[in-house]
């Protein structure tokens, strides 16, 4: 597989075509041509992972900054269905992360749904971020096939050049299904390191059950920033899962 920078109009072209298929979208647009094109060519990255000449999988990455503190930007990556169990995804982020740091920057940014536990283990576990930093409804009410019919709340996704993650842990278990589908009704924040029980999947036909798991999630980051902890890493146990917080000086934030 070879990744490398998008170069021709009819590769930008596939980018575009890549967007609509990997996330459904129906009622959304894709980054379109123009942008792709100027993000490209003024200090921004669009790459894309070619498989026998075609292409399977794209990055959008650009400078950004906040309280002047510069950091790079990983707007959006996506591969065709048929790639996804071809570590299509992760050979793609870790050259965009490396691009980034040969850069000069010290840290890559990007946000994640933390409802949808697979892709939470993938940004956290297989990526080696820490997330914080909850957004409420970031993106607004979306068309798309993945987010269709719920608010878009994300977490911040930080990936930091010069930070280990944490993998050897014991975790306390602060919130428990005890064999329901239903979110829990309370949990309990004490400890260093906290493991919440989810669901590994949950039905998207089930549009009440999705909201539910929408606004017990939100309270819980939200309560969990409050008190200064991050997300660390995703235990899979199909199929229950376990979201892991941690402290922020225990994971070597402050």
């Amino acid at each position: 597989m070879e990744i490398r920078k998008v170069s021709t109009i009819d590769e930008y072209k596939k980018v575009e075509e890549i967007q609509r298929i990997a996330w459904g979208m129906e009622e959304e647009c894709p980054v379109p041509v123009p942008i792709l094109v100027a993000i490209n060519n003024n200090g921004g990255l669009v790459e894309g992972a070619f498989i026998d000449g075609e292409m399977v999988g794209f990055t959008i990455g650009f400078p950004a900054y906040k309280d002047n503190y510069r950091y790079f930007y990983s707007h959006m990556a996506g591969v065709l269905p048929d790639y996804r169990n071809y570590n299509v995804g992760y050979q793609l982020k870790s050259h965009q992360f490396q691009s980034a740091f040969s850069m000069g920057y010290n840290e890559v940014r990007w946000t994640f749904d933390p409802m949808k536990t697979r892709n939470a283990y993938f940004n956290t576990h297989k990526l080696g971020s820490f997330a914080y930093e909850y957004k409420i409804n970031y993106y607004g009410i979306m068309g798309s096939r993945e987010n269709k019919g719920i608010e878009s709340d994300r977490i911040e996704a930080h990936k930091f050049k010069d930070k280990t993650p944490i993998r050897t842990y014991k975790f306390d278990l602060a919130a428990e299904l005890h064999g329901s589908v239903e979110p829990w009704d309370n949990y309990n924040i004490d400890g260093d390191i906290l493991g919440f029980e989810v669901l590994e999947e949950i039905d998207p036909s089930n549009l009440e059950l999705v909201k539910k798991w929408r606004y017990a999630l939100r309270k819980a980051i939200l309560d969990l920033e409050h008190k200064n902890y991050v997300m660390i890493d995703v235990v899979r146990e199909s199929p229950r899962a376990y979201l892991i917080f941690a402290r922020k000086e225990k994971s070597g934030l402050i």
